[in-house]
C-alpha cells in the first residue's frame, strides 16, 4: 500500500512538472524577444521619453520668448468714439500703429534668456534621463529574465537528478540493500527541489510581466537569446565623464538659472530705456468751432525711461529668492555628485569581489562533482557512506551552480548601474540619434 501511494505522488509530481515545464515552453516560443528588440520596442513606446521630449520643445519655446525682448515690438490699434472738449463732443475714429524698440535695459532681456536658458539645459538632461531610465530599466529586467530561466532550468536539472537518484534508492530499498528511511529521505529532496523550481519559475514570470510593462505589452514576454554587453569598463569614470551625467547636469542647470534670476532680479532695479515711435491716422477727426482744419494724421518719436520706484518689497524678496535657490542648487551638487561616486564604487567594488567568487565556484564545482562521484561509489559498491552525504552532494553541485548564474547576471547589472549613473547606456548599446528619435545627446 505504501508502495503503492509513493509511486502515485511520483506519478502526480511528474505530471505536474511535466505541465508546467509545456506551458513555460509554449509561452517563450510564442513570445521570446531579445535585449535589442526590448531596447528598440522600449525607446519607441515608453511615455517618459515622449513627455520628456515635450517638455524640452516646450521649455525651448520659452527661450524663443525671452529672446524676442531684443527686437522691436509692433502694435496696431484701432479705437472709435466719443470726444468731448468743454461744451462739444465729437465722434472719431483713428488708427494707430506704434513701435518700442529698447536700447538698454541694464541686462533684463540677457538675465531672461539666461533663465531660460538654463532651463533648456535642465530639459535636455531630462530627456536624456529619461532614455537612460529606460534603457536601464529594460535591459535590467531582460537580464532578470534570463537569470530565472536559466535558475528554472537548472532546478529542473537538480529535480531530475535527484529523481533518478530516489528511483535508484528505491530500487535498491526493494532489494534489501537500502532502509526505508533512506526512500523517505530522498523523496523529501525531490519534493524540495519541485518547490525550487516554482520558485523560480514565479521570480521568472514576475520579471517577464514587468518587462512586458516596460514595452507597453500585455502578455508575460521571455528572452529568447542569451543577453549579451560588454560592461566591463562600465565603473571607471573621468571628471569629464562625471560632469556629463544628467542628474549632475540637471543639478548645474538649476544652478545657473538661480544665478540668472539674481542678475535679473538686479537689472530690475535699474532702468529700461526704449525708443518708441507711433503714428496715428484720424479716419474721422473732431472738428471743433475754434478749430481750422483738423490734422488726420499725426507722429511722434519719444525716448522712454521706465524705472521701478517701489513694488512693496517684491524685488528685494526676489533677490533674496534667488541667492537661497542658488544655495540649494550647490547642495544638490554636491549631493548628486557624491551619491554618483559612491554608486560607481560600491558596483566597482562587487565587481571585484563577483570575478574572485567566480574562480572559487568553478574550482568548488569540479571538487562537488568529484565529490559526488566518490560518494555515489562509497553508497552503491560498498555501501560506507550514508545516503545524506550522495544526497548533499548532488545538490552542492546545483547550488554552485546557481550561485554562478547569479553571479553572472549581478556582474552585468553592476555594469548597467554603473553606466546608467554616468547617463552613458545610450552608448554602451551603441545607439545613435537616428536610433533614440533623433534626439541630440550631446550634453
Amino acid at each position: 500500500m505504501v508502495g503503492i501511494r509513493s509511486a502515485l505522488w511520483r506519478l502526480i509530481g511528474g505530471v505536474a512538472l511535466w505541465c508546467c515545464v509545456t506551458t513555460a515552453v509554449a509561452v517563450e516560443f510564442k513570445q521570446a524577444i531579445t535585449l535589442e528588440e526590448a531596447i528598440q520596442q522600449a525607446l519607441a513606446w515608453h511615455p517618459s521619453i515622449a513627455t520628456a521630449k515635450a517638455r524640452l520643445e516646450e521649455q525651448a519655446q520659452r527661450e524663443r520668448q525671452a529672446r524676442a525682448g531684443y527686437y522691436p515690438q509692433v502694435s496696431a490699434n484701432a479705437q472709435s468714439g466719443y470726444q468731448g472738449r468743454r461744451d462739444e463732443q465729437k465722434y472719431s475714429q483713428a488708427l494707430t500703429l506704434s513701435v518700442s524698440q529698447m536700447l538698454y535695459d541694464f541686462g533684463k532681456v540677457r538675465a531672461d534668456v539666461a533663465v531660460e536658458k538654463a532651463a533648456v539645459v535642465g530639459r535636455q538632461a531630462g530627456l536624456l534621463k529619461a532614455i537612460e531610465d529606460t534603457l536601464h530599466n529594460t535591459s535590467a529586467a531582460v537580464f532578470e529574465i534570463w537569470r530565472f530561466q536559466r535558475l528554472e532550468s537548472m532546478a529542473k536539472e537538480q529535480h531530475q537528478a535527484l529523481s533518478d537518484l530516489t528511483e535508484l534508492v528505491s530500487e535498491r530499498h526493494l532489494k534489501g540493500a537500502a532502509s526505508r528511511s533512506d526512500v523517505a529521505q530522498s523523496k523529501s529532496r525531490v519534493e524540495s527541489a519541485f518547490t525550487q523550481v516554482l520558485q523560480y519559475r514565479n521570480q521568472k514570470l514576475l520579471w517577464q510581466n514587468r518587462l512586458a510593462s516596460l514595452l507597453g505589452k500585455d502578455s508575460a514576454l521571455a528572452v529568447g537569446d542569451a543577453p549579451t554587453l560588454d560592461t566591463q569598463n562600465s565603473c571607471a569614470y573621468t571628471e569629464e565623464s562625471l560632469e556629463a551625467a544628467p542628474s549632475l547636469i540637471m543639478a548645474l542647470a538649476e544652478r545657473d538659472s538661480a544665478v540668472a534670476t539674481a542678475d535679473k532680479a538686479n537689472a530690475r532695479m535699474r532702468p529700461t530705456i526704449s525708443l518708441d515711435p507711433s503714428l496715428t491716422h484720424h479716419v474721422k477727426a473732431p472738428n471743433w468751432s475754434n478749430q481750422d482744419a483738423p490734422d488726420k494724421t499725426e507722429y511722434g518719436v519719444y525716448l522712454n525711461v521706465n524705472m521701478p520706484l517701489y513694488q512693496g518689497g517684491a524685488l528685494s524678496a526676489e533677490r533674496k529668492l534667488a541667492h537661497a535657490s542658488r544655495l540649494a542648487a550647490e547642495s544638490e551638487i554636491l549631493s548628486e555628485r557624491q551619491r554618483i561616486l559612491e554608486a560607481l564604487f560600491t558596483s566597482a567594488s562587487q565587481l571585484e569581489v563577483f570575478a574572485h567568487q567566480r574562480q572559487v565556484l568553478e574550482r568548488r564545482e569540479i571538487l562537488s562533482i568529484e565529490t559526488r562521484e566518490l560518494y555515489q561509489q562509497q553508497y552503491l559498491q560498498l555501501g560506507a557512506r550514508p545516503l545524506i552525504d550522495l544526497l548533499n552532494a548532488e545538490q552542492e553541485i546545483y547550488q554552485t551552480r546557481f550561485e554562478r548564474i547569479n553571479i553572472d547576471t549581478d556582474t552585468y547589472l553592476m555594469g548597467i548601474t554603473c553606466a546608467h549613473e554616468l547617463g552613458q547606456l545610450h552608448r554602451l548599446f551603441e545607439l545613435g540619434d537616428a536610433q533614440i528619435q533623433g534626439v541630440n545627446l550631446t550634453p
